[in-house]
């Protein structure tokens, strides 16, 4: 029998963590969206993906904030928490005239041109 896109996905996205915290509906989809994007799938919606895990078994705790004892491993996890935590960069056009959509009207420098500690949450060069 063939495995489901979704039976994949908590396979290689999820794993039990008993003494954390666990994941919110919206940290569980996120991670499903960047799994997707990784693999090239097109993601279902948010209604469908929450009845696709209530199917499995995995649901908010009684307070409905988290599913607890999971936690995010692999590929997918590192692209979801790299764009969760840093904006899309918009770089600067040849011209020196930011592209459409960067913060502000202003150029943003890339990461390559940044000088150490410059990126919140970086670790200071020693």
């Amino acid at each position: 029998m063939a495995k489901t896109a979704l039976e994949d996905f908590l396979s290689e996205c999820l794993a039990p963590d008993p003494e954390g915290d666990g994941l919110s509906m919206d940290e569980l989809y996120g991670l499903y969206l960047s799994w997707c994007g990784l693999k090239g799938f097109a993601p279902v919606r948010g209604r469908a993906f929450r009845a696709g895990l209530w199917a499995v078994n995995i649901r908010p705790d009684h307070r409905g904030s988290r599913c607890p004892e999971l936690m995010m491993v692999g590929p997918a996890a590192c692209d979801y928490l790299i764009h969760r935590e840093l904006p899309l960069l918009v770089l600067d056009t040849p011209s020196g005239r930011p592209q459409p959509g960067s913060p502000g009207g202003k150029p943003v420098t890339s990461l390559a041109g940044r000088q150490p500690g410059d990126v919140r949450g970086s670790v200071p060069a020693a």
